[in-house]
């Protein structure tokens, strides 16, 4: 039996949220929450090099000497913009 991949979008995520509301399950909706939260955040609170690095090497794989190469950066301060991002985020996620 194969398989079809799924991808999430925004009306999918709707429908998994409703349904999980309609279950109780309380753990479900928080993740979601989070997701929504974490995205508003990445978009508004990093700045731009932030987010180019965090998003380069969590969502596409890249390591950060590509990266470096590529902004014309020292690998040490793609490291230092990714390490900053996260603590951004985990500042913003401590509120929630």
């Amino acid at each position: 039996m194969q398989h079809k991949k799924v991808f999430l979008t925004n009306e999918n995520a709707d429908m998994i949220s409703y349904k999980n509301f309609e279950s109780k399950n309380s753990n479900a909706l928080q993740r979601i929450n989070m997701k929504k939260i974490m995205k508003k955040a990445i978009k508004n609170e990093l700045t731009p090099k932030q987010r180019y690095c965090l998003c380069e090497h969590f969502l596409k794989g890249r390591s950060m000497k590509s990266i470096a190469r590529e902004l014309d950066l020292n690998p040490s301060t793609v490291t230092r913009h990714i390490q900053n991002a996260l603590s951004r985020l985990q500042r913003v996620a401590k509120y929630y």
